[in-house]
């Protein structure tokens, strides 16, 4: 285990260095010499928005505090940052992988706990849960969460009549009359890609029978099964979409399935809110709805994905530095900054924030009123072999390519998750 220190230490430092006259050296110490932190980051495509917005936001209420943003591609993001750190040339602050990888990263010692980091108040343990220990105690603070949803042609839906969808039964009528119409297809979905069943269909529309966090949890600790009903009914639901699938659906790739909705020859089109920019880059006025309960008047489920947060390295030389900027984290001004210059990122902070862009305000509002919950599997439950989550990839494909049934997709996870997993507690 590598040697971790509480960030009450850190902030005691702090405070020590504050009340300390003519030193020099001390990280951002009024008249002290300044002090330059690294990021270690996966998101290279947002090294302009990083370098001309958001770390001279910081350095302007920060001075004596350099910052450099240092990206390593997505794919080599983990390998690298774990390189790093055991040679000990890892970044002061380091972009968490939610969940079990992030777990798995502060067990080996990477990060210091930041229970005790102002920050953290900013954010609700729905928020916080994807970068805790097993104990609950956060080591990462909380940046952007993505959402899923469907966005539609509004020019299609006037030109049909058609409303947004209350309930899952509103939501067949919906497709059922753009099918009967025949000039443009329900859906764009296909199922060339197991990942986006699983994200952008089955983890939408799923959380409305499982209820959301109640199931999640339920696997985790082993009081639910993936073969109980509400599993099963939300996995039917998911194949009740086959039906309105566009023809060739088998090889309908991701990118066909934005491609099909942008030149408007799709009505609807199930995707994160990371698509936000491709998906009226040819000036469509789209919307978006989330998916509709089961009935009226029934608790809505949105997913929240928690995407991406920033931890403090333990063996970072900088620590006081690196302290001030993760404070920075937490406050309104970052998280109102971030969020509009990356559209379709969203702040999980407990003060609301508004968009500029009108399509990320809309989106927003999908949280209004529902239940938050994050995808199913990648919490625990994906950590052994086989991952729940790679095989629901999986299965959910053969459902739709195959016709394999939801009672069966759900016993063969079910089955493959017992052949390693323990429930959590038991």
């Amino acid at each position: 285990m590598r040697h971790t220190s509480s960030v009450v230490a850190v902030l005691a430092a702090t405070a020590l260095a504050a009340g300390l006259t003519g030193c020099s050296g001390t990280a951002g110490g009024e008249g002290g010499d300044s002090v330059t932190i690294t990021i270690g980051t996966w998101r290279t495509e947002d090294t302009v928005m990083w370098e001309e917005d958001i770390i001279p936001a910081f350095e302007k209420a920060h001075p004596g505090v350099n910052v450099e943003y240092a990206p390593i591609d997505t794919n080599d993001y983990n390998a690298a940052i774990q390189s790093q750190i055991e040679g000990g040339t890892g970044p002061d602050v380091i972009m968490c992988r939610p969940f079990d990888v992030n777990r798995q990263w502060i067990a080996d010692g990477y990060f210091d706990p930041l229970a005790d980091l102002a920050a953290i108040g900013s954010f609700d343990d729905v928020a916080l849960t994807a970068w805790t220990d097993d104990a609950g105690v956060p080591y990462c603070v909380p940046v952007a969460s993505v959402l899923a949803g469907f966005y539609y042609n509004k020019a299609i839906f006037q030109e049909l009549g058609l409303s947004i969808p209350k309930t899952q039964a509103e939501f067949a009528d919906v497709l059922n009359a753009i099918k009967a119409d025949g000039r443009y297809a329900p859906l764009a979905l296909g199922s060339a890609d197991g990942w986006q069943l699983a994200y952008n269909m089955l983890y939408q529309v799923g959380p409305n029978y499982w209820h959301g966090e109640e199931g999640r949890l339920g696997l985790i600790d082993g009081s639910q099964r993936l073969t109980d009903p509400n599993f099963v009914e939300g996995f039917t639901v998911f194949n009740s979409f086959r039906e309105w699938l566009p023809d060739g659906f088998e090889s309908i790739s991701y990118e066909d399935m934005t491609q099909m909705f942008t030149l408007g020859k799709a009505a609807i089109l199930p995707d994160g809110s990371w698509q936000i920019t491709q998906v009226t880059s040819t000036g469509l006025d789209v919307g978006v709805f989330g998916a509709p309960p089961a009935n009226a008047g029934d608790q809505r489920y949105q997913q929240e994905m928690a995407d991406m947060a920033l931890g403090l390295n333990a063996e970072s030389t900088n620590k006081e530095a690196a302290t001030k900027f993760l404070e920075w984290l937490g406050t309104p001004e970052f998280q109102q900054l971030y969020v509009n210059k990356l559209p379709g990122f969203f702040s999980m902070g407990k003060q609301a924030v508004t968009y500029d862009n009108p399509l990320a305000q809309e989106f927003a509002g999908l949280k209004d009123g529902s239940e938050l919950t994050s995808r199913l599997a990648l919490d625990r439950l994906s950590a052994g072999q086989p991952p729940l989550d790679d095989e629901i990839w999986r299965v959910t494909q053969l459902m739709y390519n195959t016709g394999l049934s939801p009672e069966d997709a759900t016993a063969e996870l079910q089955a493959g998750l017992d052949s390693w997993f323990k429930p959590v507690g038991k």
